[in-house]
C-alpha cells in the first residue's frame, strides 16, 4: 500500500474533531475492556500519529507504534517529544522486523486498507504471547460510501461474525465484540466496532 497519500495528511491528521473523539472512544473501550497492566508489553499496528498510543501509555509497560508512512511517524516522533512520553517508541517497517514477544497488539481503523488481512491475523497470532490479547477497531461492514476517496480502501467494513471465524481458525478464542462509536455522516450512520480476542 502506497504511503504518500498518509504521508501528505500527517501534518493535519489531529485537526479533525471527529478522528481525536473517534480515537479516545477507541482508546477508552480498550482500558475498560482488557485488564492493562504496567508490565504489559503492546503494539499498535498502523499507530498513525499516536492518537490511541499516547492515550494507553499510562497504563502498560511500552508501546510500539508502528506505521509504514515516515510522516505519519515524524508527527507521533514529535508528538513524544511535546510531552515527555518516554514509553511509546514509534517504528518505522514491518511487523516481521518487531523481535519483541507481546502481551497486547491493537489496531485502530488500520484493518479495513490491508487486502491480506487473515495472513497479518496469523502473523499477530506468532507475535503475541500465550494468553496475549488482539483488539481490532474498524468499521461494520458498509457499502463504499464511508470514504470520500476509496483509494487505498482494500475493505468497506467487516461481517463481525465472518472475522471471528477468520479469529478461531487463527487460534483466538475468548472473542468479544462491542460497538464503541457511529460516524453520523452521509444522513446515516457508520458504526465502529472493537473486537477482543484472547491467544490460545
Amino acid at each position: 500500500m502506497s504511503t504518500e497519500r498518509f504521508d501528505q495528511a500527517a501534518a493535519g491528521w489531529d485537526a479533525k474533531p471527529r478522528r481525536v473523539q473517534l480515537a479516545h472512544a477507541i482508546a477508552g473501550a480498550i482500558i475498560a475492556t482488557i485488564p492493562l497492566t504496567r508490565d504489559m508489553t503492546a503494539l499498535e499496528y498502523g499507530c498513525g500519529t499516536g492518537l490511541v498510543a499516547l492515550e494507553l501509555a499510562p497504563h502498560v509497560h511500552k508501546i510500539h507504534g508502528l506505521d509504514s508512512s515516515p510522516g505519519m511517524i515524524k508527527v507521533l516522533g514529535e508528538k513524544i517529544a511535546e510531552q515527555g512520553v518516554t514509553n511509546v517508541e514509534p517504528f518505522l517497517g514491518d511487523l516481521s522486523d518487531l523481535q519483541v514477544p507481546l502481551d497486547l497488539i491493537y489496531m485502530s481503523m488500520t484493518l479495513h486498507h490491508i487486502e491480506e488481512y487473515v495472513e497479518l491475523l496469523n502473523q499477530f497470532a506468532q507475535h503475541l504471547k500465550p494468553g496475549g490479547v488482539l483488539a481490532l477497531a474498524d468499521l461494520d461492514k458498509e457499502d463504499g460510501t464511508f470514504h470520500d476517496d476509496n483509494t487505498g480502501i482494500a475493505h468497506f467494513g467487516f461481517d463481525q461474525d465472518v472475522l471471528q471465524k477468520q479469529l478461531a481458525q487463527c487460534g483466538f478464542g475468548a472473542i468479544k465484540n462491542q460497538t464503541v462509536f457511529n460516524f453520523a455522516k452521509n444522513d446515516r450512520d457508520y458504526p465502529v466496532f472493537l473486537l477482543t480476542a484472547v491467544k490460545g
